[in-house]
């Protein structure tokens, strides 16, 4: 996958305007080795070579972990946007192109993202289907509504949108972000980490929007993965995490409702389905998120 995802950053160009001659707009890309124990490190020099700058990391950090190893990396350099992007996902040729033309209409975005499509190889998985664009805030709360999550890309679908949150599956951002408010939190190991990240952007006063003419696709399971019993412990306890570190006092109250209602109904739904693992893992999750735990599920 991680071969497939470089080879289609490359293949993605950015063109200038007017009649001067099309350039690439990566100067760079590194690759994370966030651990694995297996030749992952020795097939990625062999088939990408000095394409890219290879990172062997010797453990897991985790997803914010990872992502500060590229970020300190590249902010060495003078680049002024810095694009986090996971290996499963490929990017439309003209991807680079169009988040160019987001950045011109829309000079007041820091932090920007693609539209995220599932990728429709991926059995079971439906064709044009949004993944994640963004997500917007509910006045006065802390939760979170994701906008044409899982729907079909409706042709009036607006070239450019603002949000309050963006998904750091593909996350394009200026490095002023990072020198302000500094990197991802490492004590999100798992999920919640960007919603961090992004919160602290908008409370330093970023704004950020999506592209949605710049596409890329995700090689994520619509149908399966979500349900995975390490991904749902994490989501379930790292989202709580981050309600128990921002919420106002009376936002607690609701906020431990509202949690607590998703889970037995997330829950009900896994037991119907057969699903006990993932049920016991949504569970565990919420008691650790309130109760301030945290622990490695498989």
């Amino acid at each position: 996958m991680t071969v497939e995802c470089v080879q289609s950053l490359l293949s993605a160009h950015l063109h200038k305007r007017g009649a001067q001659s099309p350039r690439t707009m990566v100067r760079q890309i590194i690759v994370v080795d966030n651990g694995s124990t297996d030749d992952s490190i020795a097939i990625l020099e062999s088939k990408l070579g000095s394409l890219v700058e290879l990172i062997a990391c010797p453990q897991n950090l985790g997803f914010a972990g990872g992502n500060n190893l590229a970020i300190q990396h590249a902010l060495k350099s003078d680049a002024d946007w810095l694009l986090l992007i996971n290996n499963d996902t490929c990017v439309a040729p003209d991807f680079f192109t169009q988040l160019a033309a987001a950045h011109g209409a829309n000079p007041h975005w820091s932090m920007m993202a693609p539209l995220i499509l599932y990728d429709p190889e991926v059995p079971g998985n439906p064709a044009n289907t949004i993944w994640s664009l963004g997500d917007r805030l509910l006045p006065g709360t802390l939760i979170t509504r994701g906008l044409w999550r899982n729907q079909t890309v409706p042709p009036d679908l607006p070239t450019f949108i603002d949000v309050d949150f963006l998904n750091a599956c593909a996350l394009l951002i200026h490095r002023t972000v990072f020198e302000k408010i500094g990197l991802f939190d490492t004590s999100y190991f798992m999920y919640a980490e960007d919603v961090d990240f992004c919160w602290r952007a908008r409370r330093a006063g970023f704004k950020m929007g999506c592209a949605t003419q710049a596409r890329m696709w995700h090689k994520v399971s619509a149908s399966t993965g979500v349900h995975h019993p390490q991904s749902r412990y994490w989501r379930t306890s790292n989202q709580i995490r981050f309600y128990r570190q921002y919420a106002t006092l009376w936002q607690r109250p609701l906020l431990f409702g509202f949690t607590l209602a998703r889970t037995l109904l997330t829950m009900g739904r896994d037991l119907v389905s057969r699903r006990t693992h993932a049920a016991r893992s949504t569970g565990r999750g919420w008691i650790d998120g309130w109760f301030g735990r945290s622990q490695l599920v498989s």
